[in-house]
């Protein structure tokens, strides 16, 4: 054995042992393809030789080299590429918002419950006035490897930059196993955090970015990649649906708040609070008769006419935004659902109603929508609330959604029926008109146009388009905000729905799992006899009340009383920091991702609507900070520092005074 492969073998011993104990997940994957190679079970498609002081690797099918030329040298072309320009070489991660001066006198003035620009417009535009895309950054604290073949450029463009964090991502096993024999991955690990996706389907891949992205935060508007395939760009548009789709980016910092001070307040009007902390179980009032469950997509205008003839036989549970096509129609809903702050929708949405619409129906509500518009549709005996974003009222549990449809169907195996028929619950668009909504709802004409989408460098969540597993079709078109609702409703499936639960999806729509694909038209209900609304209603309301209540017990009290002692203590921290004077970028930067850690630190998951408020501020302004303070030659740093430093201060307070007079309420 000469010394080339000696090395080789204890290179690769080296990783085996890294990957064993530091990254577990992925030495599964190797060892199992260890083994298949030992045992016979699989056959090696391609070879790593070692040629002209190089290493290559030969595809034995095709006859074709991974490299054709010294891996190398490769190595060095690709470190050349990398420079620290912000505008080549990036994935952005943030939205290019531009403010005037008086957009900026506004949003000093304005509430900060009224937009998320209220607390991040005056620090975007001051970063704005200080730095732009033409500038350096000082350093490349993230990085991604879009394929890694041999690793040999993974250790050349590390030694360059040394980037604190590296995403590591080959689609390969065979010959990401091969690059163990050349590349010492425990090197680059032993002062930068590395995260691998190797092999992995789409939900593990994101779910490794998330942890790459969420871990320091204030490094990400500016993520640092290479490409070794040419093909791997396909990640790079993944990845930027992964970023359009946080959290952060669908459920801003602003909603929240106002979400919490309309909980507060519903709860100080005594609204009936429903229990969701668990599932409800077989129970005569749901058991007698089936739920259509009736939400907005496409499908709810091709089989209206099957809805119509089978309504009279069913429990109808609707989302409020489907009731101008119910009216029309003719069709009461039971229960009828909605969870949206805004007020605007929901006045024109009533407008196209009659007074009597909502007579005997059940209203199920998020704690945050404007009660003062659903109380005078009907009385407060009829009304039920859940949270869905809060805890105060943590024994009454909550549901956390992206959008109303996967709420409703939560409810829905909540209450315990044993048959349940999903309509207009599409999360797809129509493939031939590609419409977002059925006929009559305020989002009907809204179109996608792939064209479009795929021309710009920004991935929309409403405008981006790729193909999904279809409930009747192999494929239907969905775009990256319906896709987060897929998930959401995959896991209440596996959460909530028991055994003798039957779910029938009737859209064409996309797939979900555990549910059963059926044609509207083999469906008669009319077995289950016709129902006595009046009746019903008041089996309803006696079910919800018996499972509901309107007063907070001791625990949750006691709970509100801590929120206001660590939310004063959180303010204290932030005049702390005011106070203090920080003459270079460094220590500021350290000093504010301090007070970052101790603001968004969850000290009680039952106590963590603050926490959660300024996880998503500081993941929507962290990576403008992190920008300012990683920009090579700023003018008069200290003065800038000095005036940063009041900028977020400023911001921070707004935000926990807010949240200080919801409590104190």
């Amino acid at each position: 054995m000469n010394q080339v492969e000696e090395q080789a073998i204890k290179t690769f011993q080296n990783n085996l042992l890294y990957f064993s104990e530091k990254q577990p997940k992925v030495f599964k994957k190797i060892d199992i393809l260890n083994q298949a190679i030992e045992n016979g079970s699989y056959k090696e498609r391609y070879a790593l030789e070692y040629k002209d002081g190089y290493f290559d690797v030969l595809d034995t099918v095709t006859k074709e080299w991974l490299y054709g030329k010294s891996s190398i040298e490769q190595a060095k072309e690709a470190v050349k590429k990398i420079n620290y320009k912000k505008n080549s070489g990036v994935i952005e991660t943030f939205y290019n918002f531009n403010f005037t001066e008086k957009a900026i006198e506004v949003a000093n003035e304005e509430d900060p419950t009224t937009s998320q620009f209220v607390t991040t417009a005056p620090i975007i535009n001051y970063v704005d006035t200080m730095i732009s895309k033409d500038t350096m950054m000082k350093h490349i604290f993230k990085f991604i490897f879009f394929g890694v073949g041999l690793g040999v450029h993974l250790q050349a463009i590390h030694e360059k930059i040394e980037a604190s964090l590296y995403l590591i991502i080959e689609d390969n096993l065979e010959v990401f196993r091969l690059s163990l024999f050349v590349t010492d991955y425990s090197k680059m690990a032993t002062n930068s955090e590395l995260y691998f996706s190797i092999m992995a389907q789409d939900d593990e891949f994101k779910q490794v970015f998330d942890t790459f992205y969420h871990n320091s935060f204030i490094r990400n508007n500016y993520l640092k990649y290479s490409v070794f395939y040419q093909n791997y760009r396909e990640k790079i548009s993944k990845i930027q649906n992964f970023i359009v789709t946080q959290s952060s980016n669908t459920y801003l910092h602003d909603k929240l708040l106002k979400k919490n001070a309309r909980t507060i307040q519903a709860i100080h009007d005594k609204y009936n609070f429903f229990d969701v902390s668990k599932h409800h179980g077989k129970n005569t009032t749901f058991a007698n008769k089936p739920i259509i469950l009736v939400a907005a997509g496409p499908s709810l205008t091709k089989n209206i006419e099957w809805l119509k003839q089978n309504a009279s036989f069913a429990i109808v549970v609707a989302l409020f935004m489907t009731t101008p096509a119910l009216y029309k129609q003719g069709i009461k809903p039971d229960i009828i659902i909605h969870i949206d702050e805004a007020s605007i929708p929901v006045q024109q949405t009533i407008e196209k109603l009659d007074d009597d619409f909502f007579s005997e129906s059940i209203l199920f509500l998020a704690p945050s929508v404007d009660m003062s518009i659903f109380s005078k549709l009907v009385p407060s005996e009829n009304i039920f609330v859940f949270e869905d974003r809060t805890r105060y009222r943590f024994n009454k549990g909550f549901l956390e959604s992206f959008s109303v449809g996967e709420i409703a169907y939560a409810l829905s195996l909540i209450f315990g029926t044993q048959d349940l028929y999903l309509l207009g619950l599409d999360l797809a668009l129509d493939s031939k008109t590609k419409t977002t909504h059925a006929s009559g709802h305020l989002s009907a004409n809204s179109q996608i146009h792939l064209e479009d989408a795929m021309s710009s460098d920004v991935v929309s969540l409403r405008e981006s388009e790729f193909l999904v597993k279809g409930n009747f079709q192999e494929h239907v078109p969905t775009t990256p905000l319906f896709e987060m609702s897929i998930h959401i409703l995959n896991s209440f499936t596996k959460s909530l729905k028991k055994n003798y639960q039957n779910v029938y999806n009737l859209n064409d729509g996309a797939y979900f799992i555990d549910t059963l694909p059926t044609k509207s038209q083999m469906v008669d209900l009319s077995a289950y006899g016709r129902k006595d609304r009046t009746v019903l209603h008041k089996q309803l309301n006696n079910f919800f009340v018996l499972h509901a209540s309107r007063e907070m017990d001791k625990d949750e009290k006691d709970a509100l009383e801590s929120r206001v002692k660590e939310t004063k203590a959180k303010k204290e921290m932030i005049l702390s920091f005011a106070s203090q004077r920080y003459p270079s970028m460094d220590q500021f930067r350290e000093a504010f991702v301090n007070l970052a850690g101790k603001l968004i630190l969850i000290q009680n998951a039952q106590t963590n609507e603050l926490a959660g408020i300024f996880i998503i501020y500081f993941e929507n302004i962290g990576g403008y900070i992190g920008d300012f303070l990683n920009t090579e030659n700023i003018k008069n740093p200290k003065r800038s520092i000095k005036q940063f430093q009041k900028i977020i201060v400023s911001q921070l307070l707004k935000i926990i005074d807010k949240y200080l007079k919801i409590l104190e309420k």
